[in-house]
């Protein structure tokens, strides 16, 4: 028996939350975390969630647009919180992070990534040499080094990087420690992989896709697009406006909130798990464009294809 849909807000959160008989389910949006880019409402298969507009004066941002949940219409499924690009919406089934959809597996989960160079040190016991019983296994950074001046932590747009270090006497840094990554706030724009020197990040990021601008229709001055990227992607540069598809996430938020339409935002491709469901496909309708919803189509169809022609060959042998 399913209990009632409440929502509770408290602070910066919204919680949509149910009860019933053996499980507790909740979805979660940060206010803070979300910029309004309307993924989550636009794939919604009950409709349950409404866009509120942004407020822009003279050109600039003053209030981001925002979301609400019907409660009469969701039905806690976690489309919403699978696809969001900014972690702003999270759902747990018994307070472990899993979509009830993904659960039931109807849904994937995209494939998104970020890893800092390690390698595995093993220290033996001075009284025991090479004896694996004797040894001490850890793993160290293998390529940060401290002339990069902890750079990925000063360029992540969210916060997401924490860089420990032994500090020199000048001031300076003698070594580098250790890098964490807060994949909580972490966005996989791949400015940190960008910027660092040697190679040591790693972001493998779940959209693919374009970004364009008409220059000619852009208001002067205006800086609402560059305001609500999370990426820092937009900037405006000497009067013009720079855009930077290497470290658009794609949520299509500069998109929606440009008061010209000068901005336009196309998802090619999604990467995530393996699935055949409608469900799936329904959402990646709307998400993606029409030649790369085609494409994710006519592959599933071929390995379908591949699937039916192994099972034959096993039953032949």
């Amino acid at each position: 028996m399913r209990g009632q849909i409440r929502k509770q807000e408290k602070g910066k959160e919204i919680k949509i939350e149910r009860n019933d008989l053996s499980n507790y389910y909740a979805i979660t949006l940060n206010k803070e975390l979300c910029n309004g880019c309307s993924i989550c409402s636009e794939i919604c298969p009950k409709d349950a969630i409404k866009d509120s507009p942004a407020t822009i004066k003279n050109g600039i941002l003053v209030k981001k647009p925002s979301i609400t949940f019907d409660v009469e219409k969701c039905i806690l499924c976690g489309e919403c919180a699978v696809l969001c690009p900014l972690n702003a919406l999270t759902m747990k089934i018994d307070g472990k992070e899993i979509s009830t959809i993904v659960k039931n597996e109807a849904f994937p989960s995209l494939l998104k990534d970020i890893t800092v160079t390690k390698e595995k040190v093993a220290v033996y016991d001075i009284d025991f040499p090479n004896d694996s019983l004797h040894k001490t296994e850890y793993t160290q950074l293998s390529r940060c080094r401290p002339e990069c001046g902890t750079i990925c932590q000063k360029e992540c747009p969210k916060d997401a990087i924490q860089v420990s270090i032994i500090g020199s006497e000048d001031n300076g840094i003698e070594k580098i420690i250790d890098v964490s990554i807060d994949e909580t706030n972490c966005i996989y724009c791949k400015r940190c992989e960008f910027v660092c020197p040697f190679k040591a990040i790693e972001v493998k990021k779940p959209f693919q896709g374009t970004l364009k601008l008409e220059a000619n229709l852009c208001v002067e001055d205006c800086t609402a697009c560059q305001d609500i990227c999370p990426a820092q992607a937009i900037k405006r540069e000497n009067g013009r406006l720079v855009l930077n598809t290497q470290f658009c996430v794609f949520c299509s938020a500069c998109q929606k909130i440009c008061p010209k339409n000068a901005i336009t935002v196309q998802r090619d491709r999604i990467f995530h798990t393996k699935i055949n469901a409608a469900a799936w496909l329904t959402a990646l309708k709307k998400l993606a464009t029409y030649e790369g919803f085609i494409k994710e189509v006519m592959v599933e169809a071929g390995q379908r294809r591949i699937n039916v022609v192994e099972r034959r060959k096993r039953q032949i042998a």
